[in-house]
């Protein structure tokens, strides 16, 4: 039998950092989750690299930044020659396979694994632009109409259909893989869709939740609203996405939450399934369970929802870390950390860290926190960025210690103290007496390919390039 551990990496999509009940949730119903939380470690403060799947997932897969990777957008291919953790784990000996949601654009869907049991929700082999900067930004308060139509199906929806059918061939993939007499090693991703949007569940998930008290979104300070603690930097997605207060009722919130809630044990339920099946072929001893999603979503936090803010609720996730036989079983770790990560602990992890095409790499090897939870990276900066609808130019976060702050060019920064402020409600960006702290994190956001006015033009560039290709094909499909 190899000494290298196996690997059963979970992602799903929209899943709001602390919405776990083993994590102190009062109203998620998260049973398999909660499992893998009490023989785990649950980083605390894990951030995606960008708040927007596609980018959010090249970045998972490549361990590099937006400006590195390229992927600013839904539609934006992953370059293929781009090496991914796929590829590090097959250079090692893996087999690796890929079960659903990656978010993959283009015609390859593999960027390294070397089987797919069972494609995307929605595959996408036309590259296209997600907004178009040369336009003012339309208010269109797009989500007050998800909210509206938040409510449980008599059915299951897309997005659970989807979810069964991908855990159903994982599970294949599974026993496969358990069975085929081999020694190697095996790593298999599974994409789930759920909790994304729209706010709607099958009756059976939504009835679970009769009687849950549903907790609905913090209230800004006395004498303060929602509208006049938006951020220069978000006015444009208030325009675009609206908030709350632009429409939506108590109860169509209390609706959409429980809703999303529903979505959250509907996935669960598929997480149980295939750590069921890794008992089943007695593979749980020799497994790294890894459960995580792409980014959060707001759920009405700030009067915001879904996601593409630097709000905690919509860039940190989940993210839990279950080594068989750790002797740090159910612990938390608070330092920050990033998606981006995932890359560096499996070069790590394989022996391949010091390799010149990985030496630059922006992420850390997560071992040392596995090895021990409560270790701190003080000076350690993560970085996540922005460019989509909602804005007009590239947006960059950093989150150093105790501080966070937002840059975006020729608007104000913002500036937050989340050890006395952790729901962000006082942007210290104009307090004298924090000038420095924002002059070096403004130096940090801009020491890795980060430089505002070059990258906005070249995003520029890229939406019209993705623009030239969709008409293109799509004139010669019609």
């Amino acid at each position: 039998m190899t000494d290298k551990p196996n690997l059963l990496i979970i992602m799903s999509d929209q899943h709001a950092p602390d919405a776990i009940g083993a994590l102190g949730h009062p109203a998620a119903i998260t049973p398999s989750l909660d499992h893998l939380v009490s023989s785990g470690i649950s980083f605390r403060n894990a951030y995606c690299p960008y708040p927007m799947c596609t980018p959010s997932r090249a970045g998972f897969m490549t361990g590099r930044l937006t400006p590195e990777h390229g992927v600013w957008e839904l539609g934006t291919p992953l370059r293929s020659d781009l090496p991914t953790w796929a590829h590090v784990l097959r250079s090692a000996g893996y087999t690796t396979s890929i079960s659903g949601r990656m978010h993959f654009v283009g015609r390859d869907q593999l960027h390294g694994f070397a089987r797919r049991v069972h494609p995307d929700i929605a595959e996408m082999s036309t590259p296209s632009a997600y907004g178009d900067w040369d336009k003012p930004q339309d208010d269109d308060h797009i989500m007050l109409a998800a909210l509206a139509g938040a409510g449980p199906t008599e059915a299951p929806t897309k997005g659970e259909r989807f979810d069964s059918g991908v855990t159903d061939a994982a599970l294949e993939e599974l026993s496969r893989l358990a069975g085929d007499g081999s020694d190697r090693p095996w790593a298999l991703m599974v994409g789930l869709y759920l909790p994304h949007f729209p706010y709607q569940v099958s009756r059976t998930y939504y009835e679970l939740y009769d009687g849950v008290p549903i907790p609905m979104p913090r209230m800004p300070p006395p004498g303060r609203s929602y509208e006049e603690l938006v951020p220069e930097q978000l006015e444009n997605s208030r325009k675009w996405l609206g908030l709350t207060t632009d429409g939506a009722s108590e109860e169509q919130v209390r609706e959409a939450r429980r809703c999303y809630y529903g979505m959250i044990t509907c996935m669960d339920a598929q997480v149980g399934r295939l750590l069921a099946r890794l008992r089943q072929v007695e593979a749980a001893d020799s497994t790294w369970v890894v459960y995580t999603s792409d980014h959060g979503d707001n759920m009405g936090e700030h009067g915001f929802w879904s996601k593409l803010n630097f709000y905690e609720d919509s860039i940190r996730v989940p993210l839990v870390i279950a080594p068989p036989g750790s002797r740090h079983s159910a612990a938390q770790c608070h330092a920050p950390v990033s998606l981006v990560d995932w890359m560096s602990t499996l070069l790590d992890l394989q022996g391949q860290a010091e390799l010149a095409d990985f030496a630059e790499l922006p992420g850390r090897s997560l071992l040392p926190l596995l090895d021990d939870p409560t270790g701190r990276w003080p000076d350690r900066a993560v970085l996540a960025d922005y460019a989509c609808d909602g804005t007009r130019v590239p947006m960059r976060m950093v989150r150093q210690g105790r501080w966070k702050a937002s840059f975006a060019p020729g608007l104000s920064p913002v500036l937050f103290d989340l050890d006395s402020d952790p729901h962000e409600w006082n942007d210290l960006s104009g307090d004298r007496a924090c000038r420095e702290i924002l002059e070096g994190l403004y130096a940090i956001a801009c020491a890795r390919g980060w430089d505002p006015e070059s990258t906005g033009e070249e995003i520029v560039r890229h939406k019209r390039r993705l623009q030239y290709i969709d008409r293109a094909e799509t004139n010669d499909s019609a």
